[in-house]
């Protein structure tokens, strides 16, 4: 290949995490986008072996179709990469059409969660899109940008005299440590912030693979049952690098959870505090994952807030959903953190098949009683190739078009087996007002805020959310 260019694009399609596991729009929840982590592992890869890369992340940049199609008039590339969503894929696409339209010979790739569990029907959407990834993308990437026979490459789907082929899917990547670190210097990181304070912040994979077997998450299915985490040394390494050069110090561990094992993380907490690198950081944990001695060596590292997905204040939805975790291990899990004067965050999903509205306001009573510092209750989303999506699709849950629209937190395109979606979507409503719109709430909340920047940045996200609600009430 005698150009070697490749543009690697988030489309402007609106804000979501577009990570495999997470793909949800970031309309009214309270984190800021991440960087295309994904995108960065890609464009690295490349530009190790030789090739010129840029990346764009139109959403954040606030781009437009026509910025998609003078970037690829300007740096005309060979390969096009899209970065998708299960609901925002159809949109997405038309990257690949635009881009054909400019140079028919470029190769266009897609890379998504969704790519992973429907590759062909991806292909089947959109004639102009030439391959999708399937699984981990940077060796596959290396392999499609390299030129090599697309029938030797494994982990893609792509079209061969009409025909859709598959090839069997890469094994995964057992040692981590291989990967460079991602192409940040493609990106604005000033554009990625802390929602409270505004300072540049980061995300860092420190690990792939879940063990836990929660039915609604598409991890396992995406990057396996087993837990593969990169050395604390090269970990700590691209902590350094991004202090060194990028002056960030702020930063989120991408990974199902941090805390999973516990020799590793007391590993990387001494190994940022001998190299004495002077960051806050954030990470997603499990209420069975955490004891006194894991969380105080993450606050003396840096931790400043530990998200938890408690998900129900009812065991037996609990025990339904696989969650593999109990109300007291949550209760446990909050006073810990708290003793060790670590901010929290807590997830909860409503509209599992088995809630009622009497399930549900458990957990809204349970969020209550735990009294985390930050929380979002979540509608959940049937993501195909979920234990989830199976029981809902069996059982007629799964209201018509879902896969057509476009999904936010605010409306439920599931029931469950004793509510309707309006009615999920009616008692989403209600959590705003029961949790967050306490004066107790907001007291302790504005209590919290370190500076006046702080509190400006609070009363906006605050603004923000209650004009989504409002909009959403209405809509």
């Amino acid at each position: 290949m005698t150009n070697r260019r490749a543009l690697f694009i988030v489309p402007p399609t609106g804000l979501f995490y577009r990570d495999d596991r997470c793909q949800v729009s970031l309309k009214g929840v309270s984190n800021s986008p991440r960087p295309p982590l994904d995108l960065a592992y890609m464009s690295a890869i490349l530009e190790e072996n030789g090739f010129e890369c840029r990346m764009q992340d139109y959403p954040v940049e606030e781009g437009t179709w026509l910025d998609v199609e003078k970037d690829l008039k300007d740096f005309a590339p060979a390969i096009l990469v899209i970065y998708t969503t299960i609901t925002s894929v159809r949109e997405d696409l038309k990257a690949c059409r635009i881009a054909k339209e400019i140079n028919p010979d470029i190769i266009t790739v897609a890379k998504g969660g969704d790519t992973t569990i429907r590759p062909e029907e991806r292909l089947e959407m959109c004639g102009d899109l030439d391959i999708t990834v399937i699984g981990e993308p940077e060796l596959t990437m290396l392999e499609i940008a390299q030129g090599r026979d697309l029938r030797e490459i494994k982990g893609i789907c792509y079209r061969e005299n009409g025909e859709i082929v598959k090839t069997p899917r890469r094994p995964f990547i057992d040692d981590l440590d291989i990967l460079p670190f991602p192409s940040r210097h493609l990106l604005d990181q000033g554009r990625y912030v802390r929602p409270d304070t505004g300072e540049v912040l980061t995300t860092i994979q420190s690990g792939r693979g879940c063990p836990a077997k929660c039915i609604y998450c598409l991890s396992r299915v995406v990057a396996g049952a087993e837990l593969r985490l990169r050395s604390p040394k090269n970990v700590v390494d691209e902590l350094e690098q991004c202090v060194r050069e990028y002056g960030i110090r702020n930063f989120f561990f991408r990974a199902d959870t941090f805390t999973w094992d516990k020799e590793w993380v007391i590993s990387v907490c001494k190994e940022i505090i001998e190299r004495k690198l002077d960051i806050e950081w954030v990470a997603n944990s499990r209420a069975s994952t955490v004891d006194d001695e894991r969380l105080s060596w993450m606050k003396k590292a840096g931790c400043w807030l530990v998200s938890f997905g408690v998900e129900s204040g009812n065991q037996h939805i609990l025990d339904m959903t696989q969650k593999g975790i109990t109300l007291e291990q949550s209760r446990e899990a909050l006073r810990l953190a708290k003793k060790h004067k670590l901010k929290t965050f807590v997830t909860f999903l409503i509209g599992m098949p088995w809630d009622t509205r009497e399930t549900i306001m458990q957990t809204f009573d349970f969020a209550r009683e735990i009294d985390s510092d930050f929380f979002e209750v979540i509608l959940p989303f049937p993501f195909p190739g979920t234990k989830y999506y199976e029981i809902a699709k069996r059982d007629g849950l799964i209201l018509d078009g879902v896969y057509d629209t476009m999904y936010d937190h605010f409306n439920s395109f599931v029931r469950t087996y004793h509510l309707s979606a309006d009615e999920l979507t009616e008692l989403k409503k209600k959590s705003f007002w029961y949790l967050y719109a306490r004066p107790k709430y907001v007291k302790k909340i504005l209590s919290q805020c370190s500076s006046p920047k702080a509190f400006m940045n609070f009363l906006s996200f605050g603004v923000s959310k209650m004009k989504a609600h409002f909009a959403s009430s209405h809509s």
